[in-house]
C-alpha cells in the first residue's frame, strides 16, 4: 500500500509528503499521539502498536522502540514519539 493525496497548503504554498507505505518487508507510517497505534497521513489507524523500550537522545526528547501489527505482519522499528514518523522492518519469526 502506498498512500496518495498527502498534501497541505499553508500561506499559499503546497507541501507534499509521501504518506504511509506498507509492504510485507517494511513500513513507514505515523505514530498516533497515544503511542498505541500507527496511522496513515490522514490519521486513519493502520494497526496496533506497543512501545518495547525508550531512551534519551541528544537531539530529541526520547527515541522509542515499537512493535506494531499491520495486516497480520509484526514490524519492529523506531519513532521519535506521538505524531512522528515510524519506520520499521518485518519481524523475523
Amino acid at each position: 500500500m502506498i498512500e496518495t493525496d498527502c498534501a497541505i497548503t499553508f500561506h499559499g504554498r503546497t507541501y507534499t509528503a509521501n504518506g504511509a507505505m506498507v509492504t510485507d518487508k517494511w513500513i513507514i507510517a505515523y505514530m498516533a499521539n497515544d503511542m498505541k497505534s500507527v496511522t496513515d497521513w490522514h490519521g486513519e489507524t493502520l494497526g496496533n502498536a506497543k512501545v518495547k523500550t525508550s531512551w534519551a537522545t541528544p537531539t530529541s526528547d526520547r527515541c522509542y522502540q515499537v512493535e506494531c501489527n499491520v495486516n497480520g505482519i509484526t514490524y519492529t522499528g523506531r519513532t521519535g514519539g506521538g505524531g512522528m514518523i515510524y519506520k520499521g522492518k518485518a519481524k523475523k519469526l
